[in-house]
């Protein structure tokens, strides 16, 4: 059921249903094979999309993440035709059996349902960070010690803009080899080439083969396991539907993620990351952690290189670390994205800190810099709770927000001397409507 408008005299924003058309330019609502649903939900400050497509229904947790889905869409209808072929299925069957029953007989069950994903970045400004922000000891050191370097090292930590999380399913019964152990997948994807073949058919695609979306996924798993097997040539295949160029041309893919395999990428990032962070025990843990893609690491390394901060590093990763969701880690990456942008950082001079849970630059003389690369900012208890900080009792503090504010948000800042921008935009950033604050729907 949509919200209803909040009363003028009310002290609080309640987060609305607004129409896609208010958030999102034309462009994106309708186009050859997708449609999107009219109605738009705001949780977590972030716009929860639902698009019709022909592989079935998509859910887009952020108007990033719609763009790029819908961006996926050619490919992934190429990836059907493949798939679905008479050359596919007489090639690949014997391989792709024998394979399937080394996994567990999973591998050709394609994806029945959407995985659960999280429902905003409101924990970004909620008071049990407090104590997060608080901590004197580095977590990396405490886990070192009671954990060592095995494991989930934070299991109970909280992490950053989660107010509104989904119980989360198993993760092993949300991936289509969870059947199987992790590390004998991971093994018998090493002995059949499987993460080279993926690799090539998403660069052929100008796809991330990272990518979260199920029935890309699913696909490209497909058509890899079949070419690993040597019994098809998936390239071959894919390029007499495709043709010479890639597909997904408007996402932003670095070509290391397909040039280099897991273990490759990890020992480059590690490197770039050492720059910036002390730790090499945190840094290699946050590398391991499933929650960061590596194309979210190689978008930080990007931003950390432009904005040179003089310290810092490990507060970054400390609170990276606690991101639990992709929509969480895409939050931390954009923050840094954006401040990369801001004419107003001093790169080279300034710093990163964590205030609570939020990203914060700190300039040399001492002004705050905000990031926050959300859809929808709502003067929430929790949101004003978060600017009421102590830290933030500066003269010269500015928060920069991705996309619309309400006009309680505007005032609430303006009062307690914020400066504030609106709609910034970063390399690959999404595209919103930027008009005055929409009404919700009725």
């Amino acid at each position: 059921m949509a919200a209803a408008a909040v009363p003028d005299d009310a002290p609080h924003d309640e987060e609305p249903v607004l129409e896609a058309a208010t958030l999102v330019p034309p462009d994106l609502l309708a186009g050859p094979g997708f449609s999107v649903d009219p109605h738009v939900e705001i949780r977590g400050y972030m716009a929860h999309f639902t698009l019709d497509t022909d592989a079935g229904p998509v859910r887009a947790e952020s108007i990033e993440i719609l763009a790029e889905r819908e961006a996926e869409l050619p490919a992934l209808a190429a990836l059907e035709q493949v798939t679905h072929s008479e050359a596919f299925a007489r090639s690949a069957g014997g391989t792709l059996g024998g394979t399937a029953r080394a996994v567990g007989n999973v591998v050709m069950h394609p994806v029945a349902t959407l995985r659960g994903l999280p429902a905003g970045v409101a924990r970004f400004f909620a008071a049990p960070f407090v104590k997060l922000g608080r901590q004197a000891q580095s977590l990396s050191d405490r886990v070192a010690r009671e954990f060592g370097t095995a494991g989930n090292p934070y299991p109970a930590a909280e992490g950053p803009m989660t107010d509104a999380r989904e119980n989360r399913r198993d993760r092993a019964g949300n991936s289509w080899y969870g059947k199987a152990g992790a590390e004998a997948g991971r093994e018998l994807k090493r002995q059949v080439e499987y993460g080279q073949v993926k690799r090539e058919l998403a660069r052929q695609l100008g796809l991330d083969p990272y990518t979260s979306n199920p029935y890309l996924h699913d696909q490209l798993d497909r058509l890899a396991w079949a070419g690993a097997g040597g019994r098809l040539s998936a390239t071959g295949l894919l390029a007499g539907v495709t043709g010479a160029g890639p597909m997904a041309t408007t996402l932003q893919i670095d070509s290391a993620v397909w040039a280099l395999d897991g273990d490759a990428l990890r020992a480059r990032n590690q490197e770039r990351f050492g720059t910036w962070c002390a730790d090499d025990l945190l840094v290699r843990q946050f590398l391991r952690r499933g929650t960061f893609t590596p194309t979210f690491h190689g978008r930080m390394l990007d931003a950390l290189d432009a904005l040179r901060p003089a310290a810092g590093g490990d507060a970054l990763l400390e609170l990276a670390m606690t991101a639990r969701s992709e929509l969480e880690a895409r939050f931390i990456v954009n923050a840094l994205r954006m401040l990369a942008v801001d004419p107003g950082v001093d790169a080279g001079t300034g710093r990163l800190r964590t205030v609570g849970a939020g990203l914060v630059w700190q300039r040399a003389d001492g002004a705050l810099v905000v990031p926050l690369p959300v859809d929808y900012l709502s003067w929430t208890p929790e949101v004003e709770a978060f600017f009421d900080r102590p830290d933030f009792r500066v003269r010269d503090k500015t928060a920069l927000v991705a996309g619309q504010a309400t006009s309680r948000l505007r005032r609430g800042l303006a009062e307690r001397g914020w400066n504030l921008a609106l709609f910034v935009r970063w390399p690959g950033s999404p595209r919103h409507v930027d008009t005055s604050e929409p009404a919700p729907l009725d």
